[in-house]
């Protein structure tokens, strides 16, 4: 019996004191959270397996009676007595507490199994002639390793695994050794249908396997654990999330289609930039060390949400997801369109199938030696024009993974089309996944905020792709304006709210009487890992001083501003007895003496006076008086006050009065 040749070790034990605080934040759940809002599951409904290897003490169960755990009944399918494992705990609070991306309360159930018992007796009966037990649950996860024993074995339990798996359609989540080596765990990192995973920085085994099939790339994901043990469970409780969806309508996926489709999903939307030096090769479909990436819910959930495609020549978005099957010398193609005038986007497509697991014996009650086969699919991208297929782009080809995996860290906008190809007989099912950036641009739709009238500046938020959920935009602000003095606090971000493929921010800004000259404010789209933006192209608004202050600004130098005694609205720096104020509503300049443009004259039997105007000058108020003794004046009658000429007559005819004076006023605001 295996129980009897293998060795079981955790991954990793720490205590619960070293969990990462900020993880949800890394893998974009958070930003999930606040996107998806009501729509995001929050349990699964199937349930959860847990897998753990003993500690020392035998004990291999979470404390299953902490708060965190609320709503989850827990069955111990080794049917012993063990108390608390911490490793057991610190895996669960990452895979289905209140602290995991699955936060709910709601009733569901949680099997844990002792390892060495879950490989015998209690699910796969390895090294006996007993077909797997049923799984009913949705995730398996397993934090644990084993690193030596018997290479037969091992094999068989790879295979009676994958059989399982792709018989119930569950999900299965197997953790690589911790440390850098390059030499894979024997036991259960090197699976086919499994979900291999490793550590963002790296720190994990990594190679090609080395049993059941040669070669192939592990691990096939990587998360942000400080423990391989931690970084498991993160991507368990990811796949529970779109488990929960996929299975429920309008998709309702049922048996292997589940967990194929997850692992396109997850895989796809991967995230390359968080990992040092990601690349791959036509005939290595995934990463030496890092396989498809960082895990990212956000990006994971946006492919589910963009819905379920079909082969053939309709056009797709960004974002879109297949289950399908292919048979011998066939194709299926899927096309896709990268939004014109929309910047280079980041681009990955997956391809993942199942390998055939085959009973010899005629079981379940006579059930093994096994046999296997697996199809070759290769998975293309080309440029297309509409849905004519041009020139290829990349292709991934490996002739020993179920995996193919395409990334472009740049796509131009255009016309492209995904080829699924077969040199299998055999029908074969598979699913797919893409993913791409939706694109926000930034540009002034109204350039200008006046101090005169309090006028906003507006710029306006463009995206590109599927509207379904609001786009939240993380935003810079630069420019010689400064916030809270020459204009209102701007936001760090925005958001385009669902159902719109814009929104507007305005900049608001503060009047004051000081000569300045413009101010800019030059809004960026920040970096964000959920959108793509051209930094080149920001959007600008100009605060224009009231047009007297732009009058001073444009003449008097930054000392001669500083001095009111030159600059001030009554000074009279030219010494020509016209005031400041008086020379900008006359477009005469203060620095160079002038006489007055006022002309007297007579208008109907009234003593009149007529100027011409600044244009420029809109911010001034305009009006005459008339005085007998210079000690009161009265309103005069205006005539004229248009942009360009100021006309006022006497209120008295001039014949009628010994003495009669007229100003003109000019006030302002």
């Amino acid at each position: 019996m295996i129980k009897r040749s293998l060795r079981v070790a955790f991954v990793c034990v720490i205590s619960s004191a070293t969990i990462l605080a900020d993880w949800r934040d890394d893998v974009g759940f958070t930003r999930l959270q606040s996107t998806v809002g009501g729509d995001l599951p929050t349990t699964v409904g199937d349930g959860f397996t847990q897998v753990e290897a003993q500690d020392t003490a035998s004990n291999y169960m979470p404390n299953t009676l902490q708060a965190i755990f609320q709503g989850k009944t827990f069955v111990n399918k080794t049917n012993t007595s063990p108390t608390t494992s911490n490793h057991a705990n610190n895996v669960a609070t990452f895979f289905y507490s209140t602290s995991s991306l699955l936060p709910g309360t709601s009733a569901t159930t949680v099997d844990v199994y002792s390892a060495d018992h879950w490989l015998n007796a209690g699910f796969l009966k390895t090294g006996t002639t007993n077909e797997p037990a049923i799984e009913s649950r949705a995730i398996q996860n397993h934090s644990w390793i084993a690193t030596s024993g018997d290479t037969v074995v091992f094999e068989e339990v790879n295979q009676r695994l994958d059989y399982a798996i792709d018989r119930d359609g569950f999900v299965s989540v197997v953790g690589e050794n911790n440390g850098s080596s390059t030499a894979l765990p024997l036991l259960l990192g090197q699976g086919y249908h499994t979900i291999a995973v490793g550590r963002t920085d790296g720190l994990h085994s990594y190679s090609t396997t080395t049993i059941d099939g040669i070669g192939r790339i592990k691990p096939d994901l990587v998360a942000p654990g400080s423990a391989t043990s931690y970084s498991t469970p993160m991507v368990s409780s990811a796949a529970g999330i779109l488990y929960q969806k996929l299975q429920a309508s309008p998709y309702s996926l049922t048996g292997a289609d589940l967990p194929r489709t997850i692992k396109a999903m997850l895989m796809a939307s991967a995230r390359k930039d968080t990992v040092s030096g990601w690349n791959n090769t036509t005939t290595r479909p995934l990463d030496d060390i890092y396989g498809a990436g960082e895990l990212n819910i956000y990006h994971a959930y946006m492919i589910l949400s963009e819905g379920r495609v079909s082969s053939g020549n309709s056009q797709h978005g960004q974002r879109a997801w297949a289950a399908e099957s292919i048979t011998s010398s066939a194709t299926k193609s899927y096309f896709f369109t990268i939004p014109s005038g929309a910047p280079s986007t980041p681009f990955c497509t997956a391809l993942v199938w199942h390998r055939v697991i085959t009973d010899n014996l005629g079981g379940p009650f006579n059930w093994g030696n096994l046999t296997t086969s697996m199809a070759n699919l290769n998975l293309s991208l080309y440029h297309a024009t509409g849905t004519t297929r041009g020139s290829l782009v990349k292709q991934s080809s490996s002739t020993v993974d179920n995996v193919e995996l395409i990334y472009q860290a740049t796509l131009a906008p255009g016309d492209y089309e995904i080829v699924i190809s077969s040199d299998t007989a055999t029908e074969t099912p598979y699913a797919l996944a893409w993913h791409s950036l939706p694109a926000v641009m930034v540009s002034a739709t109204s350039a200008q905020a006046k101090e005169i009238d309090g006028q906003d500046g507006v710029l306006t938020f463009t995206r590109t792709g599927d509207t379904a959920y609001p786009l939240y935009v993380p935003i810079t602000v630069t420019g010689n304006a400064v916030a809270g003095t020459h204009y209102q606090s701007l936001p760090s971000s925005l958001t385009i709210p669902a159902g719109q493929t814009s929104a507007t921010l305005s900049v608001d800004p503060i009047p004051d009487s000081t000569a300045q000259g413009d101010r800019s404010v030059t809004v960026t789209i920040a970096s964000d890992f959920a959108i793509v933006s051209n930094s080149s192209s920001p959007g600008t608004i100009i605060i224009k001083d009231k047009p007297a202050d732009d009058w001073k600004f444009n003449i008097f130098s930054g000392a001669e501003l500083a001095d009111s005694a030159i600059s001030g609205n009554t000074a009279d720096p030219d010494g020509d007895s016209i005031a400041n104020l008086l020379e900008y509503a006359f477009n005469m300049n203060p620095k160079v003496s002038n006489t007055s443009t006022v002309v007297t004259g007579e208008n109907s039997g009234y003593l009149s006076l007529s100027v011409a105007k600044n244009p420029a000058a809109i911010d001034l108020t305009w009006s005459a008086e008339v005085s007998s003794d210079l000690t009161q004046w009265f309103p005069a009658t205006t005539i004229t006050n248009t942009q360009a000429n100021f006309v006022a007559r006497d209120t008295v005819l001039k014949n009628s009065a010994p003495i009669r004076m007229m100003r003109i006023k000019v006030t302002r605001p």
